[in-house]
């Protein structure tokens, strides 16, 4: 009796959930640009969703929705300190303050040099 080798649907490897894996990796990477992360995140969602064709999610689309979402999340993380940021530099008082702190690691690095 011989055995069938033929991969039954079910079973059959899906390119969305492999692409939603390789965007949620992506979307969790590309912490430099927030619109760019949450572009990326929501793709990796949206390609998990498609790759179900009515059965249970597999393991990669499993986690690139994990990965998507940690990649959203964190785009708005990193918005949150961009922002936190350009406001706090606004402040005169924490200008003048940046300043004193760049100058004396500028003169910590002078030490180490003349050495």
């Amino acid at each position: 009796m011989e055995q069938n080798h033929i991969q039954s649907p079910d079973k059959k490897n899906n390119a969305f959930a492999f692409f939603s894996l390789a965007v949620g990796i992506f979307a969790l990477f590309a912490c430099v640009s927030p619109p760019i992360q949450l572009l990326l995140g929501a793709s990796a969602m949206m390609a998990a969703y498609l790759s179900r064709n009515g059965r249970p999610m597999t393991g990669p689309a499993v986690a690139g929705t994990i990965m998507g979402i940690c990649g959203i999340l964190s785009s708005f993380l990193f918005l949150g300190c961009y922002v936190f940021t350009i406001r706090m530099l606004d402040d005169p008082n924490n200008v003048a303050m940046q300043r004193e702190i760049m100058r004396q690691y500028q003169d910590m690095l002078d030490l180490f040099h003349a050495n």
